[in-house]
């Protein structure tokens, strides 16, 4: 039996109220669009800047009026001492935008208190604790974040792909691949490119397994001088002991231009090391107890139950150490001065930027015209492979990954 739930009428009065709350929202949102684009973007025109001041000051000044009417609503209801005593804040925050925001239009420094005012002030969103409203803001910011990432992706894409002398913003105009050919035909990158694949695969193989094995022992209490090994790291982790010590020793066991000076020095990165151990110390106590007993060993059990679970873990480890790997350009600089055969992507990209695009196109002069495109193309070759293997991670990011692994 299908039973119909019955929504309660609302009075009229409680229409009103749902009617002002979203409206008051609406103008808290559109506040802080305002305040967000004139501080990301200051290219803004005075007339632009003052009209968004002015319609900022309007949105604002609504919602102030709307506080202030609703706290003579509830002084007259129950009293004004009986208001302060439980809404004392809001009543001093409404006094304070009154100086505050007129003085953001004349004194410049005030700007940034506008977003304390417009959060704070109005107390719009304490009227807003449901979870639909929350997922909202949480789904917009998340909007917000996705197209501040992959903008600049699309530019380098439309810039790569477009034939000379266009304007571009994300999307490609008369769509020219003399420039993706040229980055494809250059041998030199070919092998740079194969250099960081290489360089990546087994750096991260090198560095997950030994931070894996490394971060199992000291996830244990009662392991002797563990306190001594965590301070060990965390001062590796905090302080370095420089560039000079650090080519002098790569130079004393003869990795200098070697393309093991590319993988080693970045083998324990210890914040994973941390969040390895972190994740294991969670995994519970009982699912090794009961291996012993069974006769497995310490290999076993890290082998065979420990690693399996922190799968995911080692997974987004895994993942963050190859981008580590990828786009690690300072070996390069310190350890590799004289064999350029085994530049990586990033250090050979910065050699090409830094060429004279007069020189490069010497021999062929069509290089000049296309040359802001064959840039934006080594770019886009270079980001390829970390964003092809971007979504494949996300299958391991499992929540409760043990959860159900001991039963009571």
């Amino acid at each position: 039996m299908i039973k119909n739930k019955v929504k309660a009428k609302l009075t009229k009065e409680e229409r009103i109220k749902n009617h002002i709350r979203r409206a008051m929202f609406l103008c808290l949102m559109i506040s802080l669009g305002i305040l967000f684009a004139q501080f990301i973007d200051k290219r803004f025109s005075d007339s632009v800047k003052r009209g968004m001041d002015i319609a900022f000051v309007i949105l604002w000044a609504a919602m102030t009026i709307e506080g202030v009417i609703r706290i003579l609503r509830i002084s007259k209801k129950s009293g004004f001492r009986e208001y302060l005593k439980f809404d004392k804040a809001e009543f001093l925050y409404l006094i304070g935008s009154a100086v505050i925001v007129p003085a953001s239009l004349f004194v410049p420094s005030f700007l940034g208190f506008r977003f304390i005012c417009i959060l704070k002030l109005p107390n719009v969103l304490r009227r807003y604790n449901d979870e639909n409203v929350f997922q909202i803001i949480a789904k917009g910011i998340a909007v917000l974040l996705i197209l501040f990432f992959i903008v600049p992706f699309l530019n380098v894409f439309a810039n790569a792909l477009s034939a000379p002398g266009q304007v571009i913003n994300v999307v490609p105009k008369n769509i020219d691949l003399f420039a993706i050919k040229y980055v494809l035909a250059d041998k030199a990158f070919l092998r740079s490119f194969g250099n960081s694949i290489f360089i990546t695969l087994v750096g991260t193989l090198i560095s997950v397994v030994s931070m894996a094995m490394a971060a199992y022992p000291l996830s244990k209490p009662h392991m002797p001088l563990r306190k001594t090994m965590m301070m060990f790291f965390m001062i590796v982790m905090l302080f370095s002991g420089g560039i000079a010590p650090n080519i002098l020793l790569m130079n004393s066991l003869g990795l200098m231009d070697t393309i093991w000076a590319l993988i080693l020095p970045s083998v324990v990165m210890v914040y994973y090391l941390m969040l390895l151990k972190g994740f294991y110390e969670s995994i519970p106590a009982e699912l090794e107890e009961s291996a012993k007993l069974d006769g497995a060993n310490n290999f076993s059990i890290l082998f065979k139950i420990i690693i399996p679970i922190a799968s995911p873990m080692i997974a987004t480890v895994s993942f963050f150490t190859a981008i580590s790997y990828w786009n690690n350009i300072n070996n390069s600089i310190l350890y590799v001065t004289n064999n350029k055969s085994i530049y990586p992507v990033p250090m050979y990209i910065k050699n090409f930027l830094g060429q004279n695009p007069m020189e490069v196109a010497m021999n062929n002069p069509t290089l000049l015209t296309y040359w802001d495109g064959i840039k934006m193309s080594y770019i886009l070759m270079s980001i390829v492979p970390i964003a092809i293997a971007y979504p494949f991670i996300f299958k391991y990011l499992k929540n409760d990954v043990s959860a159900g692994a001991v039963k009571g």
